[in-house]
């Protein structure tokens, strides 16, 4: 953290303001005083602070309410502590009160600056892992395409090569072994680990492990209960710590010891379904590991992921062929092979042929598909006529790859529907079976999993009642924290019956209170339901919205004004909901441009056959050395560790999803202009001789 770091000093002593802002003031940090906590609350509310310290012991209003009120309205403000009758208990409650530090008067200049310095380092940290947060949510979006971003790139050429030697190996803790050897070559780390779960899911067991002195516990099982491991699994977000004496959650003064720098890396494996961990620590310059370095580790993973997801397929695919393969050697006739097989096999099986008729079904087939009349020799088609119309189509599309001459085709999840039973979920499989007597024929394999999706349907359920539970004991304390500080301001308004501004100011503040305790409990209102259906597309103005309301805050602290204007058409089309990662950068980026303050302008355009988004901040513009590789691959301007140069690569490579542009215009000292133009469907297009749209929005 630069030593511009702009700090708030808060004590009613005007002699301590005074030595507290002479030290700071040769340090070379901006600072601000007040002599009081409703002082205090009038300067923050002017927004740009990135420290703020305080007395404990105050009149009005003390060190611990004022702590309340800033965690509750600026949540990212670090705050120390100061109190000449400093104990143990008065530090716990600080700390668990949102405080970083808590320092005992009198104050020597050495232990102040080295905290204020570690307090500011802190925060830098967590705006780094906030920065990384945001690129990982838009690498998901892309999946496994965002590979493609950088081809040329040294380290995602070793991520592609990796890719074909897993390929060619199908022993697990070879697997291990090699993905382990190339996170440690891509991060530079000297020692890791690899944690893989077992079958059951239960246990995980150590795969690949590449500390000498931690070899006793390779193929030795643990129980994901505790520690840092525990805490990655469960959020399923990778953990970059920068320095672990930074981060008193994982702090541990004993097991510091064994590791020679402490910077360490926990990412979770995870595709489908959470398959293990990756564990990275002692970089070999003995550096702290940087966002880059956990981004390649997340996207290894990824590619470790969907390698055993693979395997998992063709582990389920070579049992079935295994089964075919057996009463084939067995049986001359592949009709009679396929009726011994059916009865020994709790599956819905019919064999069709090179017509698509019904050669062969067995009695689960005939129980799946609701006891139809089916006939030997009707066409299949015939009986999928009463299934959901996406089914009818994606089966319809199977069949032909398989005619085509695909071996396999895995159609995934259908639904038969059942007059009696209500609906069956169930998994097909076509697969191709070529004779040379009898010529092409099909095989169908549908398997029931109708229990086990409302198995998941149940634990989905319960794990919602467990949530809740969790929420209910944050209730009274998300909602007992405004409602003190709005019977506080209220009760102050009484006394001051006769001072109209006092009794406005307070009020302001206890309406703040309300709005407060309003959003918490809509807030716990959208938890609670469980039924609310997450939309794969949304309207163009409501994604933009949100992503300026998860700015707001940010932007208000900054003192950063946003403005909104967009033409109605906005609100009528429906776009994928990945375009709001797009916006959200796009508002951050220029919120952090303008650091001492602006305006934001966040128009839209509609054209004959496109729409524009237009954000135009007042910073101070971008450099033209600049502005020809802004969207290159890991280009940053930011300072080491708070960027990686992925944001606007990704933003761009999701707009082209929608055969869409993003482009950027600037001139120094006149601000930024970055325009997300995007394609408009058939039926909204403009009609040149009325200008209006054609069609309405989904």
């Amino acid at each position: 953290m630069p030593q511009t770091a702009k700090i708030l000093v808060v004590d009613d002593e005007p002699a301590v303001l005074e030595v507290i802002q002479k030290i700071l003031l040769d340090r070379g940090f901006t600072v601000d005083v007040a002599p009081n906590g409703l002082e205090a609350l009038r300067l923050l509310e002017q927004g740009g602070y990135d420290l703020m310290l305080s007395d404990v012991k105050m009149p009005q209003m003390d060190g611990m309410e004022l702590l309340q009120q800033v965690g509750f309205l600026y949540p990212d403000l670090i705050t120390v502590m100061l109190s000449a009758f400093a104990n143990i208990q008065d530090a716990v409650a600080a700390i668990k009160l949102g405080a970083y530090d808590y320092i005992a008067k009198p104050v020597y200049p050495e232990d102040l600056i080295l905290s204020i310095e570690r307090a500011l380092k802190y925060k830098e940290l967590r705006q780094a892992q906030q920065e990384l947060e945001w690129t990982l949510k838009g690498a998901e979006a892309l999946g496994l395409r965002v590979l493609d971003l950088a081809p040329e790139t040294e380290e995602f050429q070793v991520m592609e090569r990796l890719r074909q030697q897993a390929q060619k190996t199908k022993n697990l803790s070879e697997l291990a072994d090699l993905f382990l050897a190339s996170a440690q070559q891509l991060t530079l780390a000297s020692r890791g680990s690899i944690f893989l779960f077992d079958p059951e899911g239960i246990n995980l067991t150590c795969m690949s492990c590449s500390d000498k002195n931690a070899q006793h516990l390779r193929f030795k099982n643990v129980r994901p209960s505790e520690g840092v491991m525990s805490s990655v699994l469960q959020s399923g977000r990778p953990l970059l710590v920068v320095d672990v004496a930074l981060e008193p959650r994982y702090f541990n003064h004993q097991r510091s010891e064994r590791y020679a720098t402490r910077s360490f890396m926990v990412v979770p494996v995870v595709g489908n379904k959470t398959w293990g961990i990756i564990n990275l620590t002692d970089r070999c310059d003995l550096k702290s590991f940087s966002p880059r370095e956990l981004f390649l580790t997340w996207l290894l993973a990824r590619i470790l992921s969907e390698i055993l997801q693979q395997w998992e397929w063709e582990e389920k695919r070579r049992t079935i062929d295994a089964a075919l393969a057996a009463s084939r050697s067995e049986l001359e006739d592949v009709k009679e092979s396929f009726s011994r097989l059916s009865a020994t096999v709790p599956l819905g099986l019919a064999l069709l042929d090179h017509k698509l008729r019904l050669a062969f079904f067995n009695p689960t087939f005939a129980r799946l598909f609701g006891n139809k009349e089916l006939v030997i020799g009707q066409r299949i088609f015939s009986s999928l006529e009463g299934l959901p119309a996406a089914d009818y189509q994606k089966i319809k599309a199977c069949f032909r790859r398989i005619i085509q001459g695909e071996p396999t085709v895995e159609c995934g999840q259908i639904t038969l529907p059942h007059p009696d039973q209500g609906n069956y979920f169930c998994l097909l499989q076509l697969i191709r079976v070529d004779q040379v007597n009898t010529g092409l024929h099909i095989m169908l394999v549908v398997e029931d999993i109708t229990e086990v999706s409302q198995l998941q349907q149940r634990l989905s359920l319960y794990e919602h009642l467990a949530i809740m539970g969790k929420l209910s004991t944050c209730v009274v304390h998300e909602l007992n924290n405004p409602l003190d500080g709005v019977k506080r301001y209220i009760s102050l308004a009484q006394r001051k019956k006769d001072q109209p501004e006092d009794v406005d100011r307070y009020l302001s503040e206890a309406q703040k209170g309300l709005n407060k305790m309003s959003m918490a409990i809509n807030s716990i209102l959208n938890v609670a339901n469980p039924s609310r259906i997450l939309k794969s597309q949304e309207t163009l103005i409501s994604q933009i919205r949100e992503a300026v309301k998860i700015m707001l805050l940010q932007a208000k602290d900054q003192r950063v004004e946003i403005i909104l204007s967009t033409p109605p058409l906005f609100e009528e089309v429906y776009y994928g909901t990945d375009l709001y990662t797009v916006f959200v950068n796009l508002i951050k980026n220029a919120v952090q441009a303008m650091s001492t303050g602006g305006r934001l302008d966040i128009i839209g355009f509609e054209h004959a056959d496109s729409l524009e988004i237009h954000f135009k901040d007042s910073g101070p513009g971008i450099p033209s050395n600049v502005l020809k590789d802004i969207f290159k691959p890991f280009f940053t301007t930011k300072t080491q560790g708070q960027g990686l140069g992925l944001g606007l690569t990704i933003c761009q490579k999701i707009v082209s999803r929608y055969q869409g542009l993003i482009s950027v215009e600037s001139t120094m000292g006149q601000g930024a202009k970055f325009i997300v133009r995007l394609p408009l469907a058939e039926r909204f297009h403009v009609q040149a001789n009325r200008g209006e749209p054609e069609g309405r929005g989904q």
